[in-house]
């Protein structure tokens, strides 16, 4: 932590009560100015963490990132601010990969935060310290634009006795901006070296504090480029250039023959009866089956938010916050592939020299049809009055009440119709017939017909919110003030879960559902010692213990506590430690399924290359709540002036967890952990379930191999499961320093980063307990950022290097070591005028250049398939497959 932190944080104490703890971001150094005014606006503020007014969390860090952080950071939306923090991982509801739990439900690509890796829907994302309305599954944080957000504070400790479910691995809170007083303008253009990718930023802020309230509204528009796979090429089947192996298929366009045994590739410029002398036996086209794919979608973001307050008298005061967000995104999708049978009654059918079959088998790439992109939006809004009334002996009470909505949309109208597919391979008539062949003689009217297949997929989402809060001082002690917070708070949420899959006639259904949570919860801070009667050896220690239940109205009640303790034995040295458990109901789509279909998926061939599989969506009405128990322990060090030093080790034991593998297209590299569970089949028990649920009526979705069920060799169980247990052990740690080496010059160096020491996983509750540590598409060992910064006078140089460490690719066979990735990026910012200078176009001007990945480096090697999920030829989780990107902006302050 640095320097200007611990001043604030002493004046805050001083003022307020309040110890405000950072565990740090690299480069985390909280703005000063921005701080001091938030403190001043806002008497007795309340702190990530805990209920108690004026007193932060007890036992645990805050990772805080104020308004100069957000202004520094190269991140154009906040979600991507957040996904710099080196507790947060990129696994599951990512834009980038959908391959892990929870991303298949992320049909519009949506980011959301996984602190600690160990779950997309295991962490909390709160506005403003209240829940807000969501699409059933999990909370974007882009929700809000980065110029109507004063600060983003982050917990990695469980909080669900604090705040309820999902704050298992902790809680992110994003807090809207209430002290901005003018007007802010901004403007922010990055593009990649190979001019492949464009990502463009403006807003405007406008605010004004008054001596009785505040008023502020922020809008902001961001335009983020798609980036393609064929713009990268380590995104490549053929990955022996990386010494990997070529795992091309023979599903391409021109295609390849499968006759008798033998395959004939069919010559570039097509093949007709008449040259079936120039199909060679034994040779094959091959090709990436994921040609065209985006690594990541086109997004554009569009978003306002606003708050306000006003004291009606000295005693009650009135505030409210809202926002409106939509975000809409295109992704670019595969040629459509397949390996079809061809019957001799086909119009152009090619009969191979020496083939006296009927039929035969190609496979082909459907280049010649329109691809099967999917495009949609997330759209959300909310709007969240209070009324806050100060009450005798320094209690308040504070109502609030909020009525928000969601609606997200995927739709894909290009999917291919089997059933006309068919009849066009088996059609003898040349107007009517598909030609197979490479020589475009099919009538380009019958193309409609071919990929008419349509997926719509709405959700709809409702969300009222009431709470009571109540918070003061019960009664003093020589160490200060004992503190109370209790309070009352309901939850009433619906959802509309809409489908349309099949014929483009085919009509759109809503499911409906709906869940009310009431919950109760009370926290006292103790304070032992403190100012009043500080010892030696006890200059400080404070107790907290706090307690919340919650009842559902469909999944039972659970009662969690929570315990924290903060020892200040001397000046500089504080020792703290927590305890609690956490809980987590099962969102509605796991409970009920987005979907009920088999779908026809390439998996991963551990070998190289991908294997036609089949997975199952549906319901799981027996899925439990998650359970967790999580304690920490860990010390803050001032050994020297401008140097702070923290340490924190904790641990998390996650029961009943929820995974689905309905998109993890890397199984197979796993099976082993899934032996005995009724998950992952292969062999012909992967067919024979397969047909057992064609029979049951369960649709499928995609293009079955020739031979149908039985010709199908995996088959998994996609629908939500609850695991046997998970446990997760690690050490954070940060260190900052700052230094003055002239009147006008001083160097800031940060450093944070989580240490891994234990990530164990049974797959069911009778399952042994696996290793899984370090492990490729699991949380990494080790995770850092590191900075130095130089200012000097209005200039600001900063190099910035993040490292992702090294693990190990168990999916490949033999097992692979992936290296670390170490990219490293520069900024310069220029302050060219104060706010309140005189010259009206350079006053409040400050201007920003910005490299990102200044080397270049490309993602470490993962031998791995490409896949429709992400990742291939590198690993989408945890490298960024940009590459150099060079930024410029301007801020202008009015």
């Amino acid at each position: 932590m640095t320097g200007s932190t611990t001043r604030r944080t002493r004046r805050i104490a001083l003022s307020l009560g309040c110890c405000l703890a950072t565990l740090g971001w690299a480069d985390l150094a909280l703005a000063q100015d921005q701080a001091d005014e938030a403190n001043t606006a806002e008497d007795g503020i309340v702190v990530t963490g805990s209920r108690v007014r004026g007193e932060a969390p007890v036992g645990a860090t805050v990772i805080a990132l104020g308004r100069s952080e957000i202004e520094a950071s190269g991140a154009s939306t906040v979600d991507r601010m957040i996904k710099e923090i080196p507790q947060n991982f990129d696994l599951g509801v990512s834009e980038n990969s959908r391959g892990q739990s929870g991303g298949s439900g992320n049909i519009v690509y949506g980011n959301t935060v996984n602190l600690r890796g160990i779950g997309p829907y295991a962490t909390l994302v709160l506005i403003d310290g209240h829940r807000v309305t969501n699409n059933s599954r999990s909370v974007d944080p882009s929700i809000l634009p980065s110029l109507g957000v004063e600060r983003v504070e982050v917990v990695a400790d469980g909080a669900s006795a604090i705040y309820g479910s999902d704050a298992v691995a902790g809680v992110v809170n994003v807090i809207p901006r209430r002290t901005l007083n003018g007007a802010e303008a901004m403007g922010r253009y990055g593009i990649s070296d190979d001019g492949k990718f464009d990502e463009k930023a403006l807003g405007l802020a406008l605010g004004k504090v008054f001596d009785r309230g505040q008023v502020m509204i922020a809008y902001e528009h961001v335009e983020r480029d798609n980036l393609s796979g064929d713009d990268r090429a380590f995104f490549t089947s053929n990955q022996t250039a990386f010494g990997g192996p070529d795992g091309r298929t023979t599903r391409c366009y021109p295609g390849t023959i499968r006759a008798g045994g033998v395959t004939y590739a069919i010559p570039a410029g097509g093949v007709t009866q008449a040259t079936a002398g120039s199909l060679v036996a034994g040779s094959s086209n091959k090709c990436d089956i994921q040609s065209r794919q985006d690594l990541f979608p086109r997004q554009k973001y569009d978003s306002v938010n606003g708050t306000g307050r006003f004291d009606l008298t000295d005693w009650l005061t009135v505030s409210l916050d809202a926002f409106y967000s939509k975000r809409s995104f295109y992704r670019r999708s595969a040629y459509s592939s397949a390996s079809v049978s061809v019957p001799q009654t086909n119009a152009f059918f090619v009969r191979p020299a020496g083939f006296a079959g009927t039929s035969y088998t190609v496979d082909y790439m459907f280049k010649e049809l329109p691809a099967n992109d999917s495009y949609g939006f997330a759209e959300s809004w909310q709007i969240t009055p209070s009324v806050k009334v100060k009450l005798p002996h320094d209690f308040e009470l504070e109502l609030l009440a909020g009525y928000g909505k969601t609606r997200d949309l995927s739709e894909s109208y290009h999917g291919i119709n089997n059933a006309a597919l068919n009849a066009a391979l088996a059609s003898s008539n040349p107007a009517t017939a598909f030609d197979i062949y490479g020589g475009g003689r099919t009538d380009p009217a019958l193309y409609a017909t071919l990929a008419n297949q349509i997926f719509i997929a709405p959700t709809n989402g409702r969300l009222k919110t009431y709470e009571a809060r109540l918070n003061g001082a019960l009664f003093e002690l020589p160490g200060g003030s004992v503190k109370l917070a209790t309070g009352y708070e309901r939850q009433e949420f619906k959802v509309a879960l809409g489908s349309a899959r099949g014929g483009p006639t085919t009509p759109l259904t809503f499911r409906n559902f709906g869940r009310s949570v009431d919950s109760v919860y009370a926290e006292v801070y103790v304070p032992i010692f403190g100012s009043g009667n500080a010892t030696p050896g006890f200059e400080r220690l404070e107790l907290n213990a706090a307690v919340r239940h919650d009842k559902y109205s469909d999944v039972g009640s659970t009662t969690n506590p929570k315990f924290g303790i903060n020892w200040v034995p001397v000046d500089g040295v504080k020792l703290r430690g927590s305890y609690g458990t956490s809980f987590r109901a099962p969102t509605i789509p796991e409970i009920y399924g987005n979907s009920n279909n088999l779908f026809v998926q390439n998996y991963s061939n551990p070998t190289g290359g991908t294997i036609t599989g089949v997975a199952l969506s549906g319901q799981n009405l027996n899925l439990r709540p998650e359970t967790a128990s999580t304690w920490s322990i860990g010390a803050d060090f001032d050994p020297l002036p401008g140097l702070k030093l923290g340490v924190t080790y904790w641990d998390v034991k996650y029961e009943n967890q929820v995974i689905a593998n309905l998109s993890n297209l890397a199984i197979l590299g796993n099976a082993s952990i899934y032996n005995g569970t009724n998950i992952l089949y292969t062999g012909t028990a992967a067919g024979a379930q397969v047909q057992s649920y064609i029979n049951a009526g369960i649709g499928v979705v995609g293009t079955l191999p020739v031979g149908g069920a039985s010709a199908v060799t995996v088959f998994v169980d996609g629908r939500s499961q609850n695991l046997g247990v998970s446990i997760t052990r690690g050490i954070d740690f940060t260190a900052n320093y700052r230094t003055d080496i002239s009147a006008n010059d001083s160097l800031t160096f940060n450093l944070s980063g989580t240490y891994l020491t234990k990530y164990r996983v049974a797959v069911t509750p009778a399952a042994p307990l696996n290793d899984q540590l370090n492990l490729i598409f699991n949380p990494l060992k080790f995770k850092m950022r590191g900075s130095v910064t130089w200012d000097h006078g209005p200039f600001s140089l900063r190099a910035l290097l993040t490292h992702v460490g090294g693990y190990t690719n168990n999916i490949a066979n033999p097992a692979q070591s992936v290296g670390s990735f170490n990219p490293v990026d520069l900024s310069l910012t220029w302050k060219v005028g104060d706010k309140d200078g005189g010259n009206i176009l350079t006053s409040g001007l400050t201007l920003g250049l910005e490299v990102r990945n200044v080397f270049n480096e490309r993602p470490p090697y993962v031998n791995i398939a490409p896949s429709g999920n992400g990742s291939g030829g590198y690993d989408a989780t945890a490298a960024d497959p940009l590459g150099r990107v060079f930024a410029a902006s301007i801020r202008k302050s009015f």
